[in-house]
């Protein structure tokens, strides 16, 4: 999957096949529920962003290289 240097939508990502079950398997809780539109439109970048104090460094980067394994 290409990431486009991490300016990828939310909504992008999860349309794409294979990262919504990957995400919901990584984040099981964050991902039960459905996203809102404006929560889609949101950016990769801004999401590592807004979360990056909340999870540890290396399990933000290991998502980030499975969804580019995709």
């Amino acid at each position: 999957m290409d990431l486009r240097n991490q300016q990828i939508t939310i909504g992008e990502i999860l349309a794409y096949p294979g990262a919504r079950e990957l995400l919901r398997k990584k984040f099981p809780l964050v991902f039960r529920k459905q996203f809102s539109p404006s929560a889609k439109s949101v950016t990769l970048e801004q999401l590592v962003a807004l979360i990056g104090g909340f999870l540890p460094q290396r399990t933000l980067t290991d998502t980030i290289q499975a969804l580019e394994q995709l």
